[in-house]
């Protein structure tokens, strides 16, 4: 029986996962695409409007969490915020994918404005969302499956972002590569998907009252951040290490698509390397869980960026192996990605018991609403960074085929910076002071 509702648990949080990701990677790998190619702005102003919509995100990041976790309801604490804001958050995720009939400093407004609303939106469900995952399980073990069995479903709703968004928006504009209807309809459809997995989740997940006599998470306030950064040092090494690999992640795959429309003359479509990368991703990540759970959350990184560094160093020194269209240094890096979000979603919940532990204090928002804050502040960063970088290796959205060059140097850029970066948050892990059997000794401690 226990068996059976644990099942039902990662099944039914797998699926909320599934759904935010159809919007997030829609976001990682289509969103500044569609600025400059479908919509036509400069790759610097598509990056200005990537990085002040997750900005935006990360600002309101922890208030939403303190709020959140602030709730009483006979339906729990966080589960109401992924029932009633998934509504909104589907419409305005179609706002987002509109072309409004503007130009100039009035069309950037206008896509800026749809982009802060769609922020504000996906806030309000996926902080809550982020912060249930402290609520199922207070086992470090079954937190690890939990995270695993959560990425599956995310990268499940990437591979289906990978697979379908580029194809249906031809096909519902009768072939056309690059309409902005076909980009609108193609969005709708993911929204709708989307929406309802969501609610799928709040019926199939239920909350448990957490450990220890300081049951209830501190309302919002300046003063508990604070209290909770300095007091907890897990959270603090964390943190960092949120901060360089939400940067990797950006600066992987946010130029893969650039990269694959530049190098279009040799490769095959650009959907076919990203269903191949997401699929690579998907099916990885049960091997990384297993690897997390046999021999730690710090040794299943340390290989995956190992394995991303000896990855990116082929891609610099001899270039893309391609089979088929495919290149498969892309792929393989879709392997180690994986296991990098197995960790940081396994290792942030164990966080709130080690500060609950440490200092007396139960900080369930300001845990999740700082890591979210790092996570996003650093995407928002690299994006903005990245459209530079996109506009000074000389991609123009005008030409129909971008210069050998630019390819090249987006790919030595892809080669190096994101395992430079992972090499960087492996050394910064290192110093975690949090491990399994000290957070099995808390949670006894905290149950006794």
């Amino acid at each position: 029986m226990a068996s059976r509702a644990h099942s039902k648990r990662l099944v039914g949080y797998g699926l909320g996962d599934f759904g935010l990701n159809i919007y997030w990677h829609s976001l990682s790998l289509i969103l500044v695409f569609w600025y400059a190619e479908v919509v036509g702005l400069e790759p610097q102003l598509a990056g200005w409007i990537y990085a002040l919509g997750l900005l935006w995100d990360a600002i309101s990041d922890p208030l939403v969490a303190s709020f959140a976790a602030a709730n009483r309801s006979r339906h729990g604490v966080y589960r109401p915020f992924i029932l009633y804001g998934s509504f909104a958050l589907g419409a305005s995720f179609c706002l987002l994918f509109w072309r409004p009939p503007l130009e100039g400093t009035a069309l950037f407004l206008a896509l800026l404005a749809a982009a802060i609303v769609f922020r504000t939106c996906y806030t309000i469900v996926a902080v809550p969302y982020a912060a249930l995952s402290s609520r199922l399980t207070f086992d470090s073990t079954e937190r690890s499956d939990l995270a695993g069995v959560r990425m599956m479903f995310a990268f499940g709703g990437m591979l289906c972002v990978t697979t379908f968004f580029f194809p249906l928006s031809r096909w519902f504009a009768d072939g056309l590569e690059h309409s902005p209807d076909g980009f609108l309809k193609a969005a709708s459809l993911g929204a709708i998907l989307a929406t309802a997995v969501l609610i799928s989740c709040f019926f199939l997940t239920s909350e448990k009252e957490p450990l220890g006599k300081q049951s209830k998470t501190r309302r919002v306030s300046m003063r508990a951040f604070l209290e909770a950064l300095h007091m907890n040092a897990a959270l603090r090494i964390l943190l960092f290490v949120l901060l360089i690999n939400s940067a990797a992640g950006a600066a992987l795959l946010i130029p893969m698509t650039f990269y694959l429309e530049a190098k279009g003359a040799v490769l095959a479509e650009k959907e076919l390397t990203l269903t191949i990368f997401a699929l690579a991703t998907l099916l990885s990540t049960p091997l990384w869980t297993i690897f997390a759970r046999i021999f730690g959350k710090k040794k299943c990184w340390y290989v995956a960026t190992a394995l991303m560094v000896a990855v990116g160093c082929h891609l610099f020194f001899f270039g893309p192996v391609i089979t088929y269209g495919v290149p498969l240094q892309i792929i393989l890096m879709g392997v180690g990605n994986s296991a990098f979000a197995v960790v940081t979603w396994a290792l942030v919940p164990d966080t709130v018991e080690y500060g609950q532990f440490t200092y007396g204090e139960r900080d369930e928002g300001p845990v999740f609403g700082s890591s979210l804050f790092a996570q996003k502040a650093a995407g928002a960063l690299s994006g903005l960074a990245i459209g530079y970088v996109l506009a000074g290796l000389g991609y123009d959205p005008n030409l129909a085929e971008q210069e050998a060059e630019t390819g090249a140097g987006i790919g030595a850029f892809i080669a190096l910076v994101p395992p430079l970066l992972l090499v960087a948050a492996a050394i910064v892990l290192s110093f975690m002071p949090l491990n399994r059997d000290l957070h099995t000794r808390i949670v006894d401690e905290l149950s006794g």
